[in-house]
């Protein structure tokens, strides 16, 4: 018998090469460029003009002052009596892509109460661009001039006036209450028979309570000249009148229903004697409130106290000052706009608010931990306690002060409990003293929250109603 010898058996080793890795991965890296290019791409749009007035091809399409976009090419309309601008806008700004969106060339301009575009003067031209609301959209009307009103607010109203003649009207004209601008002309211009002048007046939102069936408008313009026993008399409502002309109305207390946009009013030469002597009361909104609410009235606030000096026989008279707020529970005020320091002279602590004085309580009747009432001032309207609420969170608010100037908004990330009755204010937030006793209004209902209180160490913080005034 044959040994058989053991054969061996070869078999391959397979062995792993990355080298398959690179072109996979250089294809993956070209698709991401390549995706990454075209998401970043923007958006091309065209914009017809009437006029080029010098834009040239690379300007800037400008939106809240920052360029968000570039003018790829401009070429004649097919018609030839306009101009049609490409516009590449970038992918950040696809929103100015939407029905509603407005294009104007900004340019030098000196008119009448009007300057603009003197950057342009040295400079380039460049389209400023405001957004619409509607659906996407790639072509759109530029504007021959910029809109007198940019930032409209869906609650504003807009009515015609009816005049046998200009008036002295111009576009950009003011709208005046007791000589406080409430709204614009927006244009001028012949009716469609030309019997007549319309003027479309624009009224912003927080005003639109005082446009009622019965208001009275006339005109404003110029200056008036009444030659009497001591001289002659000149009278303007303001130099922005006399160059634009203006309209002035009044509201009688029985004024009837707030009207419509689109309502027509005869524009009148001159007031009559009684209408200037008319006192509706009508509460005054606020664009940034919701739909209806009404901004409390707020107190000037002053403590006032006597102090003995170093030397004797010598006193100083001392004071604190801030807002309150005249409730139906009473004057609501910062506790130390109702406490003296020790060191106050007794009989000459009063609080003076609205004009009129009254003697400090010996013991402020307190209001949480940081806030104390008095007496009600009953000269001076009074906000009702349903307009009071306590929050069971931080929320957006507004601060609101003299309530003639702008609000301070106030985000909830702003604020850490502290306390059950207070709410510390982020540090970074820089707050003047004179917010000191501030109304604090929510922004999701219109209502009253609490008081701003600003401590000796400038640390803010905002103070809450308690629950048992809200009950009483």
């Amino acid at each position: 018998m044959t040994d058989q010898l053991p054969t061996a058996t070869l078999k391959p080793q397979r062995r792993w090469s990355f080298a398959w890795l690179v072109p996979v991965l250089a294809i993956l890296l070209a698709g991401w460029l390549i995706y990454s290019a075209w998401a970043q791409r923007g958006v091309i749009i065209t914009v017809q003009f009437g006029d080029g007035y010098g834009l040239a091809p690379g300007a800037a399409v400008r939106y809240r002052g920052i360029v968000v976009g570039e003018v790829r090419s401009l070429q004649l309309a097919h018609d030839g009596v306009a101009i049609v601008a490409e516009i590449t806008l970038h992918s950040h700004a696809e929103t100015l892509a939407r029905t509603g969106s407005r294009f104007w060339i900004v340019r030098p301009r000196l008119d009448i109460g009007e300057v603009e575009g003197l950057d342009t003067i040295v400079g380039a031209r460049y389209i400023t661009a405001l957004p619409g609301s509607g659906d996407s959209r790639r072509s759109f009307v530029g504007l021959a001039d910029p809109p007198i009103v940019q930032w409209p607010d869906p609650n504003d109203l807009e009515i015609t006036l009816h005049a046998p003649s200009r008036m002295g009207l111009r576009r950009g004209a003011p709208v005046l209450y007791r000589k406080v601008e409430i709204g614009t002309v927006l244009s001028v211009g012949l009716t469609s028979d030309a019997g007549a002048v319309e003027a479309r007046v624009h009224i912003k939102s927080p005003f639109v309570q005082l446009i009622r069936k019965q208001t009275h408008f006339w005109a404003v313009s110029g200056i008036k000249a009444k030659v009497g026993i001591g001289g002659l008399d000149l009278e303007a409502e303001s130099l922005e009148t006399v160059l634009l002309g203006g309209v002035a109305l009044a509201t009688p207390p029985d004024g009837g229903r707030v009207v419509t946009t689109g309502h027509r009013f005869e524009l009148e030469a001159a007031p009559d004697d009684d209408w200037l002597d008319w006192e509706p009361q009508v509460a005054i909104g606020r664009s940034d409130l919701p739909q209806g609410s009404t901004p409390p009235q707020t107190v000037r606030m002053r403590l006032i106290w006597k102090q003995g000096g170093i030397v004797p026989l010598t006193t100083t008279t001392k004071s604190r000052q801030g807002w309150g707020l005249n409730t139906a529970a009473g004057l609501i005020g910062p506790r130390n706009l109702f406490t003296p320091p020790d060191k106050a002279d007794e009989g000459t602590i009063f609080i003076e608010a609205a004009g009129a004085q009254q003697p400090a309580p010996p013991t402020p009747r307190a209001v949480g931990s940081h806030l104390a009432r008095g007496n009600r001032i009953t000269n001076l309207g009074q906000v009702p306690l349903s307009q009071l609420r306590r929050p069971e969170t931080p929320e957006d608010v507004l601060v609101l002060a003299d309530t003639a100037s702008s609000p301070m908004p106030l985000a909830a990330a702003r604020f850490v409990a502290d306390g059950p009755d207070l709410w510390a204010v982020d540090p970074a937030v820089s707050v003047d003293q004179r917010w000191h006793g501030a109304s604090v209004i929510a922004r999701s209902d219109g209502r009253v929250i609490g008081l701003l209180v600003i401590k000796d160490d400038d640390e803010v913080r905002i103070a809450l109603f308690p629950s048992d005034l809200l009950e009483e």
